[in-house]
């Protein structure tokens, strides 16, 4: 057997021995390499790249609203979070000032489905919120709906957004922070010093412009306009506006009519309201902090007419983004939907931002449907104010026990107003309705003889004599023809 192993070695012993020396030599120079020194460096190409994929897959948005969103809902258990909460934090600082990056467990993918499926292929469902918590006599309070998403509840004690699961309800309700919050509710603590005291007839003023080819602001029109509503007992007015035109001016001009009117407004004791939407949101946000400068009673919003939301929950994060630049002032919405294209649900809408905005207080309702607006005022008196928007409507809101109404009629016929209000109160049906009979014919003249701006500041020159008929483009003021044929029509049916 040796012989045999020798006899098939022997021919190949000088390469072998090449070799084993060529070996030799090569690890001479590797050990003299790490002897002098030299970093040998490794490149794993293959883990940059997925380093490089989770990082841009973690920093980009998973959808359009994660873009506009200011405020995200809590994640893992409650227990979690109460060990990394300290003792001094402020419970009541907004939601979207406290914002928490969500850490889900590695391996985990969400679907669409409402499920996740774990590294081993096997997929969780994750609970839904369910109506019939609320009536957990225990939890009825505090609990709602959250505007994350069916997989959330919202506490409306702590301000904060929850995973969903009936067990995760009674562990919050058993925690320290909800504990502190259920004997000291923040929103309380807000609502006292928030609430708008304000009650009675609110006029949206028209805003006054030069006739020229530029249609600058008339300001010295303002002073006479105050005497006027003045002498007429207007007590509250309402500023910028779509009776007076602040989709079409300018923030710098929006913020020095708002300037002028709050200073002859505080002087003759009239009360404040300024709109502050119909812009970008930025520019929104700008005219809310300086609302809250200027110390007006309340602030208005509209609907984005840029971006519009989908759903009443959209608009619930509208305000809410908007609602952290104005401070402690009173904020309302005007739901106006024959102008904003957008008819959302307000019984759900006020359902679900209760306990998000701790200052909204109420709504403009400018629609005909007097039912609907009923049912929408009745849902929670005591929290919410209904403003009934409509003029022909104030007849019945009044007699439905509506406490605000709002009338662009004030503008120029506010003592028939009034007298609708204060004949209901003295039980005077029969002139009220004379007086509402009147003032549907005189504003149904007026409307006829042009769009509603231009027909309301063309009827308000006729009748105040203060020169309002001008409007700026892209409304179009009434022809000097059709102006007379309204001042006809108006002599007519006795107004003037």
């Amino acid at each position: 057997m040796r012989l045999c192993f020798v006899w098939l070695w022997f021919p190949f012993a000088p390469q072998i021995e090449f070799f084993l020396i060529k070996m030799a030599n090569i690890k001479q120079e590797v050990n003299k390499v790490e002897d002098e020194g030299v970093e040998i460096i490794r490149l794993d190409i293959e883990n940059d790249n997925r380093e490089e994929e989770l990082k841009i897959k973690t920093e980009s948005p998973k959808t359009a609203k994660d873009l506009f969103s200011d405020f995200k809902p809590e994640s893992g258990s409650e227990a979690e979070r109460e060990d990394e909460e300290s003792e001094d934090e402020d419970d009541d600082e907004p939601l979207a000032k406290r914002i928490k990056k969500e850490n889900p467990k590695p391996g985990r993918k969400k679907k669409n489905d409402g499920t996740v499926t774990s590294p081993n292929n096997k997929k969780v469902y994750l609970q839904k919120y369910k109506k019939e918590w609320e009536d957990i006599p225990s939890v009825k309070p505090w609990l709602s709906e959250s505007v994350h998403g069916e997989t959330y509840f919202y506490c409306k004690f702590c301000k904060k957004d929850y995973k969903c699961g009936k067990s995760e309800v009674f562990k919050h309700m058993s925690s320290n922070k909800h504990k502190r919050n259920t004997t000291h509710p923040p929103s309380e603590k807000l609502i006292k010093k928030q609430m708008m005291k304000f009650r009675g007839l609110l006029c949206p003023v028209v805003t006054p412009f030069v006739k020229s080819r530029t249609k600058d602001v008339c300001y010295d029109l303002i002073k006479p306009y105050v005497k006027f509503l003045k002498a007429c007992g207007v007590k509250g007015i309402l500023v910028n506006d779509v009776v007076g035109e602040g989709m079409s001016l300018t923030i710098s001009e929006r913020k020095r009519l708002l300037e002028y009117w709050s200073s002859l407004c505080k002087e003759y004791g009239i009360f404040v309201m300024v709109q502050i939407g119909g812009a970008p949101l930025r520019s929104v946000i700008e005219l809310a902090m300086h609302a809250e400068k200027t110390g007006v009673g309340a602030v208005v919003l509209m609907a984005d007419l840029y971006h519009r939301p989908e759903d009443h929950l959209d608009l619930v994060r509208y305000i809410k983004t908007v609602s952290n630049n104005t401070g402690s002032m009173p904020i309302l919405y005007h739901h106006y939907p024959k102008y904003t294209k957008l008819d959302i649900d307000m019984k759900k809408f006020l359902l679900d931002i209760t306990g998000e905005v701790d200052t909204f207080v109420g709504l403009i309702y400018t629609t005909g449907d007097l039912q609907e607006t009923v049912s929408v005022m009745e849902l929670n008196p005591e929290k919410f104010i209904v403003f009934m928007g409509t003029d022909e409507g104030m007849l019945g809101a009044v007699a439905s026990g509506f406490t605000c109404v709002m009338g662009s009629s004030l503008n120029i016929l506010p003592k028939l107003a009034e007298s609708i209000c204060s004949c209901m109160k003295n039980g005077e049906i029969k002139s009220a309705q004379a007086s509402q009979t009147l003032l549907t014919k005189a504003l149904t003249n007026i409307n006829n003889h042009g769009e509603m701006v231009p027909a309301l500041k063309a009827a308000m020159t006729i009748i105040t004599k203060l020169p309002m008929d001008t409007v700026r483009e892209p409304l179009q003021t009434l022809w000097e023809g059709t102006v007379l044929k309204m001042r006809e029509k108006l002599r007519e049916i006795g107004i003037i």
